[in-house]
């Protein structure tokens, strides 16, 4: 009877003791979560981290030109930074160094965009935001676009280089070219090179010719959209400039175009030539060069083309001693000093007074103030959309 007591006595005081000795919960762990065998920590850790950008109040953009924010912060941290859009418009985005990018073009987009949210995540976790209003102006202008960038872009693009986007100019399915108007409205016949007007341009659709300025544009016809064409020309047939004759040198380089391009008007014979190309895997790239001498009452250009796929570009080099080895003829005419200095393998545009490029809205910008720049295919417009 004692051995039971006793017993009693002992599995009594084992299990007071276990209850009241025993492991006791003294951590909080609401905030961890069970992973296995392992916790993993769900908390939020300030990091010394901050926006330092800021977005404008009234940020707009034109109608098919570029918008660009750099994101940027400031603070002591180091680690990586994930960036994220959300509700956007569609084609917005955001790269790994916080560069948003957009350009509208649907005919829809022109309005107010409220409320795009740019989310930065640090690696711990941290989230930082910002938000911001962005209003589309301008009409809707249908074709291809063309992005502009100073400097040589042909392998890869500096944004900060970017100049302004241009609108392809277009004919429509009653447009007639050629001398007599009569004729479908190719590259060849827009340009329309002949005798008539002292075997001058006679352009039925682009900008207006000037004797003292200098033209650039692209053209593609309505009805194949998929191939554009780049013309250039100084002077205009019948219209006199002083002093004469002028002298317009340059040099093109073309890249990752998926056309086999070629020389399409030399306005004057063997004035504009393709100096080489080379194809790899159905890539094309291509060397021009331009040498122009033209008097007053008269003018001087060129077509290339056609230029398709998405990814080419077009480098336009206009000062300094060209870098080609041209076949054009260097005898007398183009080794003598010229208007503004340029002869022989110099490159520049004489005594025009302006050299510009042209957008289908009638929009015009001014070459004159960059040595060299690149064009690339930006998007395409559809104003029924």
């Amino acid at each position: 009877m004692k051995k039971i007591l006793y017993v009693l006595l002992i599995f009594c005081f084992g299990f007071t003791f276990i209850t009241s000795c025993g492991y006791k919960d003294e951590y909080d762990f609401s905030d961890w979560e069970k992973s296995g065998n392992k916790l993993t920590d769900n908390t939020t850790t300030n990091e010394d981290i901050s926006i330092s950008s800021s977005a404008s109040e009234n940020a707009t953009v034109t109608f098919g030109q570029s918008y660009q924010y750099q994101v940027t912060t400031s603070g002591t941290y180091s680690g990586t930074i994930t960036y994220s859009l959300s509700n956007q418009p569609d084609g917005m985005t955001i790269s790994s160094t916080g560069l948003i990018e957009w350009t509208p073009s649907k005919a829809s987009e022109i309005t107010a965009h409220e409320d795009i949210t740019i989310t930065l995540t640090t690696a711990s976790g941290y989230v930082l935001t910002e938000t911001y209003d962005l209003t589309v102006t301008g009409t809707c202008v249908s074709g291809n676009v063309l992005s502009i960038w100073s400097g040589d872009q042909r392998t890869s693009t500096d944004s900060t280089k970017f100049i302004k986007n241009i609108t392809a100019y277009t004919d429509n399915a009653s447009d007639n070219c050629g001398p007599n108007n009569n004729l479908d409205c190719t590259p060849s016949n827009n340009y329309e090179f002949n005798d008539t007007n002292n075997a001058s341009e006679n352009l039925h659709i682009g900008p207006t010719p000037s004797a003292t300025k200098g033209n650039m544009f692209f053209y593609n016809q309505y009805d194949n959209s998929s191939y554009t064409y780049l013309f250039w020309m100084f002077g205009k047939g019948g219209t006199a400039f002083s002093p004469s004759p002028n002298h317009v040198h340059l040099d093109v380089f073309t890249a990752s175009n998926t056309s086999s391009d070629l020389k399409i008007v030399s306005d004057d014979d063997g004035e504009t030539n393709r100096e080489s190309q080379s194809e790899s895997s159905g890539i094309y790239s291509s060397t021009y060069t331009g040498r122009y001498r033209y008097t007053s009452g008269n003018s001087d250009g060129g077509v290339i083309g056609p230029f398709s796929g998405t990814a080419y570009r077009i480098f336009v080099d206009l000062v300094g001693k060209s870098s080609l080895t041209s076949t054009h003829n260097t005898s007398d005419t183009e080794n003598l000093v010229a208007s503004g200095n340029v002869s022989g393998y110099d490159l520049g545009t004489g005594n025009l007074d302006s050299f510009k490029y042209w957008s289908k809205d009638g929009s015009s910008f001014s070459l004159g103030a960059v040595d060299n720049f690149t064009i690339g295919y930006s998007t395409s417009i559809d104003c029924s959309n």
